[in-house]
């Protein structure tokens, strides 16, 4: 049983850093799109939430 989660982590792990790779050449290629994703965000938080 122990086997089964250590296994779940390795996964999880394995999936966020995939992610995190992914995220990172994304922005390394399209700079200007993660700019405008940002700059959007940043103006809807304080209208949005206070």
């Amino acid at each position: 049983m122990l086997d089964q989660n250590v296994d779940r982590s390795w996964w999880m792990i394995g999936a966020v850093i995939i992610g995190a790779l992914i995220i990172g050449l994304a922005k390394v290629a399209f700079p200007e799109v993660f700019n405008s994703v940002i700059g959007f965000f940043k103006s809807m938080i304080p209208t949005k939430l206070g």
